[in-house]
């Protein structure tokens, strides 16, 4: 899937559905994740039209934001020319993250982008690369064990409770559906199992601290996960 153009497609579409919650991200989840980041160097990674570096920015972090759709990084610049908050944004692939050097990052966040991604392999070692030994990492994807390629849901005709149904689970790869978007909206993604991100992680030098699997208010999003988030640290040289 050629995620650059897909994305420049239906740029101003996704910038008016992510932009309902206001220009600025607003999730207490990686708020609480991202921590204090004032005075820190933070790279924002696939950052679409910059929502969470925005945030980031406006808690006093220095921000690179990195993203592989121009007309996305177009629009992120128009919000940065609009309210400024210092954020530098480059155009770069999340699976080499060419240009950055290595060990020059406090902090990595790669919000709701990692899915989308062919290659997670890569995108994590990237990541990993410009970190400096320590540093710090924020992740979010669809949940992999409740965003599976085969979904449903169920209501009980009892007592009308909803249910979440799941189907294989461990047919890795692309796939079209994973979320209710607007139909001009991509909603394919690179399905991987729990363990698959957890693996990788380790293989790319990044250990897990916390992970959260926070409620959403849609009923059936309140008996299982629809996000999850992870937190960890830069820990082996990067070879």
């Amino acid at each position: 899937m050629n995620v650059r153009s897909t994305y420049d497609d239906v740029a101003a579409d996704y910038d008016e559905w992510v932009g309902t919650e206001g220009s600025v991200l607003a999730d207490p989840t990686f708020t609480e994740l991202a921590g204090r980041v004032d005075g820190q160097e933070v790279c924002a990674v696939a950052c679409g039209q910059g929502r969470e570096a925005r945030y980031l920015a406006t808690q006093g972090a220095v921000v690179t934001g990195v993203d592989l759709s121009e007309k996305l990084l177009a629009i992120a610049r128009l919000h940065e020319e609009a309210d400024p908050l210092g954020i530098s944004y480059q155009y770069g692939d999340a699976q080499t993250l060419e240009g950055l050097a290595a060990d020059s990052f406090d902090g990595v966040v790669c919000y709701m982008a990692l899915m989308d991604i062919p290659n997670l392999d890569d995108a994590l070692y990237s990541m990993a690369r410009i970190l400096r030994p320590g540093g710090w990492f924020v992740v979010s994807v669809t949940h992999p064990c409740f965003k599976t390629p085969a979904t449903g849901e169920i209501i009980d005709h009892v007592d009308k409770s909803v249910r979440r149904t799941v189907g294989r689970y461990f047919t890795e790869g692309y796939w079209d559906g994973p979320g209710l978007h607007r139909d001009a909206l991509p909603i394919g993604a690179y399905h991987r199992t729990l363990s698959t991100y957890v693996n990788a992680l380790a293989d790319a030098g990044l250990v897990i601290d916390r992970m959260r699997e926070p409620p959403l208010d849609r009923p059936v999003w309140q008996e299982v996960p629809c996000l999850l988030y992870i937190r960890g640290h830069r820990s082996t040289p990067i070879l």
